[in-house]
Order: structure tokens, then sequence, then C-alpha cells
């Protein structure tokens, strides 16, 4: 029990309840951001929802799901199946910067 409440040096105390300094700081999961991007891109280009958008851009639906709730991160292939598909960066997509957009791009965030 004393390993549970001593901190080791740099990181917060064990804890015994399995909550990781992550979700104790932050409750958006991880790659929220991206995922919020993500959706906007969806919804901005069509009117579909995330399993006829998903399965249109050959994504498995769990698969695109998980990266726009942002519970993962969308790999590099897929956002630049999308870049190409819509014109969009690989910078607009995984940091929100907007330099280089078409206008109707830059619209859909």
């Amino acid at each position: 029990m004393v390993d549970a409440i001593n901190p080791t040096i740099g990181e917060l105390p064990n804890s015994p309840f399995g909550l990781s300094y992550h979700s104790m700081v932050n409750d958006l999961p991880e790659y929220a951001e991206i995922g919020e991007r993500l959706r906007a891109i969806r919804v901005g280009f069509s009117e579909m929802s995330q399993k006829a958008w998903a399965q249109k851009n050959g994504f498995s639906v769990t698969q695109y799901n998980n990266w726009e709730k942002g519970t993962r991160r969308i790999p590099i292939d897929a956002a630049e199946r999308l870049s190409d598909t819509y014109g969009l960066t690989l910078d607009a997509i995984y940091r929100g910067r907007l330099d280089g957009l078409s206008e109707k791009a830059r619209n859909v965030f």
C-alpha cells in the first residue's frame, strides 16, 4: 500500500483506481481536436452519416468512428486519402492549419 501513495519523481502517485494522469486532468479523448476536424470535413463536404462517409472513403465504420470521436488518431495513409480526395492538407487535418487550402475547403472548418 505504501507504493500506491508515494509518488515517483516527476509523476503522479500510482492510483489504486487505475486512473491515468490524462484522464484525471482532461476528460477529452487524446485526439479530440483531430476528431472535431474530421467531423467538420465530413459535414462540410457531405450530408452523409459516419457510416456512409466511412464506406464511401474506404474506411472501416468502427475505425472511422474512433477517429472522429478522437479515441484513435487517423493514420497518415487515411489522412492522405482525404487530402487527395477533398483538396485538404495534412496540416489542416492534424494541426488545424488552413494555409494553402481552397476557399471551399477553408469554409469547412
